[in-house]
């Protein structure tokens, strides 16, 4: 596993569980990884932030985050179009990639595939699930 494909939810969880995502993704990994953003994530985000609520501060948080993120692993954002579960899917089925993702119906789709997932476990830390 060299590149971790992450979702929005994903994102969004370290400021609503308080993760320290790079502490985490460094606990559980063994082996240098590169992140992979597909755009449609960060569209989803940078829409999501100019909102009002809970969720919009979460994606304010979350693209906050990213540099201190980038400091510790290095971070590709991939052009990609459509849904981003649809575009996330595909792209593990293609390629040789694990998934950071709390969304549970992608998480299904993912493991018919035995595609290594990352998820929050318990309220308070990242692991594979």
């Amino acid at each position: 596993m060299d590149k971790i494909v992450v979702d929005t939810n994903f994102l969004l969880a370290q400021f609503e569980f308080g993760l320290d995502v790079p502490s985490e993704l460094l606990r559980i990994t063994r082996a240098p990884f590169t992140l992979v953003i597909p755009s449609v994530v960060m569209v989803e985000l940078r829409t999501l932030s100019g909102r009002t609520g809970r969720r919009a501060v979460a994606a304010r948080f979350a693209l906050q985050s990213l540099p201190k993120i980038a400091a510790r692993f290095p971070i590709k954002e991939e052009e990609s179009e459509g849904k981003a579960d649809d575009w996330i899917f595909k792209y593990a089925q293609e390629n040789r990639v694990a998934v950071a993702t709390n969304d549970v119906p992608l998480r299904h789709r993912l493991a018919a595939l035995g595609v290594p997932i990352i998820g929050v476990k318990g309220k308070s830390k990242l692991d594979f699930v």
